[in-house]
């Protein structure tokens, strides 16, 4: 039997597939060792079952290491970027680079679930209850509804070179309000998610099993102005060289 260490997503149930970037589930090898060596940013918050406790994963600049631990097993629910908020009823600036407790954020919202979580059989059981749970809050019609505006900005900035100034104009807002807006919506500016996003496409084109091309290259088609800039964002976001992550599979977790 295999007892090594694993890492799987799932698409959402198809009404949270506007809201949900994936459920996943994680598991530790018996020695301790996990899937990877740390998180890595990628505009995200997500809600996630640690076996004992639910936590809140706030919006990440930076690197997070994961701490070896036994046969631990997780499970989470990746919220889109700018989508946890109207969740969780507070600005995702509040939890830039943390991890909380869900009851620090939610109060007694979330007993239930808690309760639900600890009855659990398998990582994919406790997944499906994360789901079960994000589905029934989004169906009330007292849920607020994400940031439109933002929502917007966010598919534009999937193009890595599109222009922020330009963006808030076609958006009809200056760019001090977008900056603002997006604080709240997904945790940090404009700017940032860009570059997020930029280094999560480096990241997906170099696991490409067909490509193995230059980090140059690679740069380049991940909208990098070039290898410098390619390494600067990697040693800032990921705490690595590019070198070092080309065709690794390091996957927020």
């Amino acid at each position: 039997m295999d007892s090594g260490p694993r890492y799987q997503e799932w698409r959402p149930r198809p009404q949270l597939r506007g809201h949900v970037a994936c459920t996943w589930g994680a598991r530790f090898g018996r020695s301790g060792e996990p899937h990877t060596d740390r998180i890595l940013p990628d505009g995200c918050m997500d809600l996630v079952w640690t076996g004992e406790r639910l936590l809140v994963a706030g919006p990440d600049t930076r690197a997070t290491p994961i701490e070896p631990r036994p046969d631990a097993r997780f499970a989470g629910l990746r919220f889109r970027p700018g989508i946890a908020p109207a969740f969780l009823g507070l600005p995702a600036h509040a939890l830039l680079d943390q991890r909380l407790d869900v009851g620090e954020v939610l109060g007694r919202r979330l007993a239930r679930l808690t309760d639900t979580l600890a009855a659990t059989r398998s990582v994919a059981e406790a997944a499906a209850a994360l789901e079960a749970a994000v589905a029934d809050a989004v169906a009330l019609p007292t849920m607020p509804a994400p940031d439109a505006l933002v929502q917007s900005a966010v598919e534009a900035l999937r193009d890595p070179r599109a222009s922020i100034g330009a963006l808030a104009g076609d958006l009809g807002v200056t760019e001090r309000l977008l900056h603002r807006r997006f604080q709240a919506a997904v945790g940090y500016g404009p700017k940032m998610l860009q570059r997020v996003l930029r280094f999560r496409r480096f990241m997906a084109l170099s696991a490409l099993p067909a490509r193995r091309p230059a980090l140059a290259e690679l740069a380049v088609d991940a909208g990098f102005a070039d290898q410098a800039h390619l390494t600067r964002d990697c040693q800032r976001l990921a705490g690595l060289p590019p070198a070092r992550l080309a065709g690794a599979l390091l996957t927020r977790g």
